[in-house]
């Protein structure tokens, strides 16, 4: 992929229905210059899949898209062998996708297996404006020397280091808060505008101030509807997702192919960042 390809990338998301902007397919093709691919015939841009690496042995897959006239012929077997053979010779040992229904099938057949459930939650343009949860606990707006305590929150609950994908991610907030007010931070995240909707994601930290952090980033009125990436083991989250009046819309499940090369303090997830990146 170049950036020649990202407006008819873009073309494949928006045909899929997927929330992703343009933006966000520059920046993974930033982050991996090298590890994103598109499958072309006649010179036409028919199918995508990119890859982000975090450190030096995990790696996700994302944005496996094939044109809709082009299904079933075996392209997205193709382009999911070519990134593979990519993270291979890069010395990836584990990686990793959140896959829908719809693709699942091609990743069990390519030897990856499920790891966890997820499910998207959505929240109509007509709910009512959330209000902030009355508790004690106080909020801010992110500053630019949180990033140190909020990369260590997210590689406890993440696993591994990717303060670089958080900033750019950051960069596109319509919200972006930290709790406790004042004080060492104890969680943080983000409300993002996507292609359709806004975005709820990453939310992590201390889980007892979770449920405000999440009110306090959907308070105020709204014309967007609201999609949330949630565990399913996050009984908290889902408690919350369903007080501030979310549906679930579709499941996901997060497959690894490789071994688990990172713990992860999955009780402090209250939020993914993208299926994209994980």
């Amino acid at each position: 992929m170049t950036g020649a390809d990202l407006r008819s990338a873009n073309e494949l998301r928006r045909l899929a229905g997927w929330n992703q902007t343009e933006e966000d397919c520059r920046r993974l093709l930033d982050f991996a210059p090298r590890g994103c691919f598109v499958a072309t015939e006649d010179a036409r841009v028919i199918g995508t899949v990119t890859t982000t690496t975090y450190g030096a042995e995990l790696a996700w897959i994302g944005m496996m898209l094939v044109h809709p006239e082009h299904r079933r012929r075996g392209i997205a077997t193709r382009l999911m062998n070519c990134a593979l053979e990519h993270l291979r010779a890069s010395g990836i040992k584990c990686v990793k996708l959140d896959a829908t229904p719809a693709g699942r099938p091609l990743y069990e057949r390519l030897g990856f297996r499920e790891e966890s459930k997820l499910t998207r939650w959505q929240r109509d343009a007509t709910a009512p404006p959330s209000a902030p949860q009355a508790t004690n606990l106080t909020m801010r707006t992110l500053q630019p020397s949180d990033w140190h305590a909020i990369e260590r929150i997210d590689a406890a609950a993440f696993g591994v280091q990717r303060g670089f994908l958080l900033k750019r991610f950051a960069q596109a907030a319509v919200r972006a808060l930290v709790w406790p007010g004042q004080g060492p931070i104890l969680g943080w995240g983000l409300l993002r505008a996507g292609a359709h909707s806004d975005y709820l994601g990453p939310v992590e930290g201390a889980s007892d101030g979770l449920p405000s952090l999440v009110a306090n980033l959907l308070a105020g009125p709204s014309s967007r509807v609201t999609l949330w990436d949630l565990p399913d083991d996050q009984a908290m989250a889902i408690e919350t997702a369903k007080r501030l009046g979310f549906e679930t819309l579709r499941p996901l499940a997060r497959m690894r192919l490789g071994p688990e090369i990172a713990a992860c303090a999955r009780r402090s997830f209250f939020g993914i960042v993208d299926p994209a990146v994980g």
